[in-house]
């Protein structure tokens, strides 16, 4: 009998990636490069860091193309998808993880512009480049995923973070009704949820003095490692995670349960 295929390998597949050249995003990557994936696009909006990231991924053998780009607004976001389909002829991943929480306070204080800012960034990127996405896949083709990145604000609220968790308990309706509009043309949408991770992004988190009851406030005791993030994606991505769609998966060292 001819031996089976690794179903948990990415072999030959290509992925696009929002917000890939750094923490997480740049994380997954590199995971799914170590995984046989043939390629990576990745978007973001600052070309130094994405050619760092490019050089990362290509010792590890796979082909890395990436492109600059403001992901909430729907001509950039057109452009990155146009130009993966041109690099690479089609990818079957997508990971919508640009995002991010740039202030905090109560909502009687915030800007309404800042409000508006930070849905856009985490909750319309999404949908706008799902949406081009989806259009781009028009024929039906089993295989094809999009994973969401969330939050445990997905999950549970973080006070002085409203719009943070509005838009990520968003994602979680955006995820699951997308997942049933597709699934008969053999697309996967599932949301990954991440705790406290250490990035360079969280390093005034744990310098700061709130450190210790965050750590405290997790039954594992810890903070995450992006390795422990990115594993996950490259499971939901692969084939053997075949028949999850719809899901919203934490991966927060038991802090939501």
């Amino acid at each position: 009998m001819a031996e089976r295929s690794d179903p948990f390998r990415l072999d030959g597949k290509v992925a696009l990636i929002t917000g890939g050249s750094r923490g997480i995003g740049l994380a997954v990557a590199e995971e799914m490069a170590r995984a046989g994936a043939r390629g990576l696009v990745l978007a973001a909006r600052n070309q130094e860091t994405l050619d760092e990231a490019r050089g990362a991924i290509e010792k590890l053998g796979a082909e890395c193309f990436t492109t600059t780009g403001d992901v909430t607004q729907e001509e950039d976001v057109e452009r990155i998808v146009l130009a993966a389909r041109e690099r690479f002829g089609d990818f079957e991943i997508l990971v919508n993880n640009a995002g991010g929480a740039s202030f905090r306070g109560p909502l009687k204080e915030m800007r309404p512009s800042g409000w508006r800012k930070m849905i856009e960034l985490n909750l319309v990127s999404c949908y706008l480049v799902t949406r081009a996405v989806l259009n781009a896949w028009s024929e039906p083709r089993p295989g094809r995923v999009i994973i969401n990145m969330g939050s445990t604000s997905s999950l549970r609220s973080w006070p002085e973070l409203s719009y943070y968790s509005a838009a990520k308990h968003g994602l979680v309706g955006l995820t699951q009704t997308v997942a049933r509009e597709v699934a008969g043309a053999g697309i996967r949408v599932n949301l990954i949820c991440p705790h406290l991770v250490e990035t360079p992004l969280t390093a005034d988190f744990r310098n700061g003095p709130r450190y210790e009851k965050l750590v405290a406030d997790i039954p594992m005791k810890r903070w995450g490692e992006l390795e422990e993030v990115s594993r996950v994606v490259r499971f939901v991505a692969s084939d053997a995670a075949s028949y999850i769609t719809g899901a919203v998966i934490a991966v927060d060292g038991g802090w939501s349960a």
